[in-house]
């Protein structure tokens, strides 16, 4: 089913909590910029929207939000890259491009709210011991986004100084996070490299919306 009838579900009076909660799980099933998980985890902040009628409404309305924003922001993709195609002969999307396509991010007005609630919890999820960190080649890395994360935090509005510094390190994130996926390396620092990859995105791309 479609997240149109979906989202007529969670707002049916005549429907179960239950099965409101259930049309709602279902409707970000289709839409969840931060995956399912964590897309589910930050609509949570809303109240319990399992069991509360009204909680899930309003999950629902920021999650509408964002999906028309995102719909709106591919139609303008779309539209440059009709142009790049046609006058600049540019037939792939640029690494820029690729990188935005696959970058985690909450289109539309709740993006700094939302960005700054996952950066805020990732923020405070556990940390490998420093020796962990430093025989992994880790903590140069750590300290980098750690201070950039706390100037971010510091403030509720977007940072546009520590989005800069971020964006020059996350190349190496990326690769961090992807050199300590499946190998021997603790679930810890594979953890901890995954978060910092994370929290250096959403720094990243909380822009203001256009």
């Amino acid at each position: 089913m479609s997240f149109t009838v979906h989202a007529r579900r969670v707002r049916d009076e005549l429907l179960s909590p239950a099965r409101r909660g259930a049309a709602l799980g279902s409707a970000i099933a289709l839409y969840h910029p931060f995956g399912y998980t964590w897309t589910r985890s930050y609509l949570g902040l809303s109240g319990d929207t399992r069991r509360d009628p009204r909680a899930m409404v309003t999950a629902l309305e920021a999650l509408e939000r964002s999906r028309s924003a995102r719909g709106a922001e591919w139609a303008e993709f779309s539209r440059r890259r009709t142009v790049e195609k046609h006058e600049a002969h540019r037939r792939t999307p640029t690494a820029a491009d690729r990188a935005w396509m696959a970058a985690p991010r909450w289109p539309g007005p709740d993006r700094h709210h939302a960005h700054r609630a996952m950066v805020l919890r990732w923020s405070c999820l556990p940390v490998p011991p420093p020796e962990e960190l430093r025989r992994e080649g880790l903590t140069d890395l750590d300290r980098a986004v750690t201070a950039q994360v706390d100037a971010y935090l510091a403030a509720d509005r977007p940072n546009p100084e520590a989005a800069a510094v971020l964006g020059t390190l996350l190349p190496r994130l990326r690769q961090a996070a992807a050199s300590t996926r499946g190998t021997r390396t603790t679930s810890r620092l594979e953890a901890r490299a995954d978060q910092l990859r994370m929290m250096a995105e959403l720094v990243h791309r909380d822009r203001p919306p256009t």
